[in-house]
């Protein structure tokens, strides 16, 4: 018997493990329904079960996130998290529930919020701060470099298996949304930190298992594959070290992607080596935080004035 909300969310995410739903989505998920559930516990200690939870909590908790400074994406997403899980409830008919109470809530409308791009300064003072000889230290040096020479989501870096390293050329395959694959080029020093990782990672009780980048330890499923939680989580670990604000993980991407269009690479380049689909607007919106500055560049470059 399911005696508490965590209980049934466990089942869900058995579901969506063994559903279409990527491990990256489903990590997604779980987070925001977590999320929920954490609220709930310490807010409305009386919302123990799913058929206690109404519109009302849902509306508190969004407005709790809004407090926290959550932005319109975020709250987006979580609402939608909740949402998909109650669906699944209703549908259960072991489930008290009868009606989803989240499905009459708007979803929050993104505002288009350019990212802030992490300077020089700040990224070497980021490296710094994972300088070490201990296993850690070498693999978050690895994963850090990583993402900033290929622009990859958390998600596909997390997914990365041994074997999708190629040393020799200097390249990574990595697996992005709707399973399409793209082969990326990395850089001498993203190489040279990928070689001490695998030294070291060799060393590990792990060391014969698929998953390139192994977490402190397995998973209740006995994975040793790190999530993009724990990357997340690592950074934001790495950031306070070196008395950095909050960065996340897709602050690299938005960084890689100014990095390339701000070097002359054509937007057609950024959107194929970042796993966008071709003629998309995501290419645009990152690295927007800067276009202005590309644009002032470019002027400067041309100078037409100065050629007359």
């Amino acid at each position: 018997m399911f005696d508490t909300l965590a209980d049934w969310l466990d089942e869900w995410q058995i579901v969506l493990d063994n559903g279409t739903v990527s491990a990256e989505t489903t990590e997604v998920y779980v987070r925001g329904v977590t999320q929920f559930i954490t609220w709930a516990r310490d807010a409305q200690p009386h919302v123990t079960a799913p058929e206690h939870i109404d519109r009302r909590h849902i509306d508190l908790w969004l407005g709790h996130l809004t407090r926290q400074g959550r932005k319109e994406a975020t709250r987006r997403v979580r609402l939608l998290a909740v949402r998909f899980w109650l669906d699944y409830l209703v549908d259960t008919h072991d489930c008290d529930l009868t009606v989803n109470p989240a499905a009459r809530i708007p979803l929050p409308v993104p505002k288009d919020h350019p990212v802030p791009i992490i300077d020089d300064d700040s990224l070497a003072a980021l490296l710094k701060a994972t300088a070490g000889r201990d296993f850690f230290a070498i693999r978050d040096t690895a994963i850090i470099r990583l993402l900033l020479d290929t622009g990859v989501r958390r998600g596909e870096v997390v997914g990365i298996d041994v074997d999708d390293l190629d040393l020799r050329t200097q390249e990574v395959t990595v697996t992005g949304k709707g399973g399409k694959t793209r082969t990326l080029p990395i850089g001498g020093k993203t190489a040279l930190a990928l070689r001490k990782y695998l030294r070291v990672r060799a060393t590990r009780p792990a060391a014969t298992s698929k998953p390139l980048f192994l977490s402190y330890r397995a998973s209740d499923t006995g994975t040793w594959r790190l999530t993009g939680g724990g990357v997340g989580e690592m950074i934001d670990r790495r950031c306070e070290a070196a008395g950095l604000g909050h960065v996340w993980p897709h602050q690299l991407r938005h960084t890689w992607a100014h990095d390339m269009l701000d070097n002359g690479a054509s937007e057609g380049v950024v959107e194929r080596l970042g796993g966008w689909t071709p003629g998309s607007k995501m290419v645009k919106r990152y690295g927007s935080s800067m276009a202005d500055a590309r644009a002032r560049k470019a002027s400067m470059e041309m100078a037409r004035g100065d050629r007359v």
